[in-house]
C-alpha cells in the first residue's frame, strides 16, 4: 500500500460514504474533497467537510498511518493548523492540534471495496513491461493521447526548468544561455561536457564580434579547443596565427583546452569534433543574436534552413587538418538538425515563454515538435506494437515521458490510463 492510493482513494471518493464516522465517533459528511497540492503542505486544499452538525472549511492530509503525523514532524508546522480531517489507512495514535483539540480521523481501511484494492496491488506487481500491459488496450485512445500529451507538457517543462536554471546562474543572458545549450548539445552525448566546457571559457559575447567572419570564428573555436597545436597543415597554421593574436587580445591564453579532452574514437569522420566545430562557426557567423532567430523564427523550414548552414570551402572537404575525406561534408544532416531543434530551440522557447508568462512561445515550440518525424527506438517500437501510434516528434517525446516517468516508476496513479482501468 502506498500513500499515493490513499489519495486516489480520496480524490475520486473511492470509498463508501454511507454513515461515516471519525475514530471519535463523531459523524461526518464529506461536501468537497478538495483540490490537491503540488507543493509544500497538506494534501488537498479547499476541502469542506460537515463534524456531526458543525461545517468546516480547510485541508485535508492522509497518511497511511495516523503515526506519521508525527513522523513527518507536522506538529510542528503551522502549515498544517487548518487541517480539518486526517484521513489514513490504519488509526495507531490520536493526533492533535497545537492547543490539544483532536484531529477528527477518518480511517479508510474498512470502508474502500476489495476489488480496487485487488485491482490496484495487481498494477504494482504485474511483471510486464509496463504494469497495464494486460489492459492497456482496452483503454479508449482518447484517454491514451490525452496522457501523452499531459506527459509530453511534463517533460518540456522540465527541460525548460533546466534552462531557466542555466539563466539564473548566467545573470538573465539569454544570448549566453542559448550559445551553452547549443554547443552542449552539438556534442551529440559523447562529447557533450567538452562542448559545454568550451562555451563556459569561450563566451558568445565574444564570438559574436566576428560574426561577419568565419575564419575568426573558426580560429577562437579550434584555438580555444586546443586543437591548433600540432600536426597542422597550412590552413591549420593560419588559424593559429589568429588565435594567438585574438587569444591575446581577449585574454583567453590561460583558458585553453587540452586536445585530449576531445574524443575521436568509435565515430564516423562526419561527426568528429573538428567538422562539428566547423559547422558551428558557420552558424555563428550567421547572427549575431543566437537568442533572437530562435525566438523570432515563425516556420520550421526556415529554423532548419539556419542549422543547416555550409562549413567553410576548407572543412567541406576536410575533417582534421592535412586529412581529406573522400566525399564533401555539406553540412549537419537532418537527424542531427532535429536532434539540435529537439534539444536546443524547443526548450529554449518553453523556457522564455514561462519567463515572460507568453504561451505562444511554448504552442511554438509544440508546433515545431509536430514537424519532425517520430523517432524510432525500443521505447516507440513498444507503443506501437501495443497500439499507441507515434507519428511526430510530439507524440514520440510524449510517449518516451510516459514510460519512463510514468510506467516504470509504477506511477499509475498520475496517470489517466491507470486511473482510467482502476475505475
Amino acid at each position: 500500500m502506498k500513500e499515493d492510493f490513499l489519495h486516489y482513494i480520496w480524490q475520486f471518493q473511492k470509498f463508501d460514504k454511507q454513515a461515516l464516522f471519525s475514530e471519535n465517533e463523531e459523524e461526518v459528511s464529506i461536501l468537497k474533497a478538495g483540490f490537491q497540492n503540488a507543493d509544500s503542505g497538506p494534501d488537498f486544499k479547499e476541502a469542506r467537510v460537515r463534524i456531526d452538525e458543525v461545517e468546516w472549511a480547510g485541508s485535508v492530509e492522509i497518511h497511511l498511518k495516523s503515526s506519521d503525523w508525527l513522523k513527518h514532524k507536522h506538529q510542528n508546522d503551522n502549515a498544517y493548523e487548518n487541517v480539518i480531517l486526517h484521513v489514513v489507512w490504519e488509526y495507531d495514535v490520536e493526533i492533535t492540534h497545537k492547543d490539544g483539540r483532536a484531529i477528527p480521523t477518518l480511517s479508510l481501511a474498512s470502508i474502500t471495496n476489495a476489488a480496487l484494492i485487488s485491482q490496484y496491488e495487481l498494477l504494482m506487481t504485474a511483471k510486464d513491461e509496463i504494469p497495464c500491459q494486460q489492459h492497456f488496450k482496452d483503454v479508449s485512445g482518447i484517454k491514451k493521447f490525452s496522457m501523452m500529451e499531459k506527459a509530453l507538457v511534463q517533460r518540456m517543462e522540465r527541460k525548460g526548468t533546466e534552462v531557466s536554471d542555466i539563466l539564473t546562474g548566467m545573470g538573465n543572458d539569454w544570448d549566453e544561455v542559448t550559445y551553452q545549450i547549443l554547443l552542449r548539445n552539438f556534442g551529440f552525448k559523447l562529447n557533450n561536457d567538452a562542448f559545454l566546457r568550451l562555451a563556459t571559457d569561450l563566451p558568445f559575447k565574444i564570438l559574436k564580434k566576428y560574426n561577419n567572419s568565419t575564419f575568426q570564428i573558426e580560429a577562437l573555436l579550434f584555438g580555444m579547443a586546443g586543437l591548433l597545436v600540432s600536426d597542422l597543415d597550412t590552413y591549420g597554421d593560419k588559424l593559429a596565427a589568429e588565435f594567438k593574436y585574438l587569444a591575446k587580445k581577449h585574454g583567453l591564453e590561460e583558458k585553453i583546452m587540452a586536445a585530449s579532452e576531445w574524443k575521436f574514437m568509435r565515430t564516423r569522420p562526419a561527426n568528429f569534433p573538428t567538422v562539428r566545430l566547423s559547422q558551428i562557426a558557420a552558424l555563428l557567423s550567421q547572427s549575431k543574436n543566437l537568442f533572437a532567430l530562435l525566438v523570432e523564427t515563425s516556420d520550421y523550414i526556415s529554423l532548419t534552413n539556419f542549422f543547416k548552414a555550409k562549413p567553410s570551402e576548407y572543412w567541406q572537404s576536410h575533417y582534421h587538418f592535412g586529412k581529406e575525406s573522400a566525399r564533401k561534408f555539406k553540412g549537419i544532416g537532418d537527424n542531427s538538425v532535429q536532434n539540435l531543434i529537439i534539444n536546443t530551440a524547443v526548450p529554449v522557447l518553453v523556457a522564455y515563454g514561462k519567463y515572460v508568462d507568453s504561451p505562444s512561445f511554448v504552442e511554438k515550440a509544440m508546433r515545431f515538435l509536430e514537424e519532425i518525424p517520430s523517432e524510432k527506438n525500443r521505447i516507440t517500437k513498444f507503443w506501437n506494437s501495443e497500439g499507441l501510434e507515434t507519428k511526430t516528434m510530439f507524440d514520440s517525446q510524449g510517449s518516451i515521458e510516459l514510460y519512463n516517468e510514468f510506467c516504470q516508476k509504477r506511477q499509475c496513479l498520475s496517470c489517466g490510463v491507470g486511473v482510467a482501468i482502476l475505475k
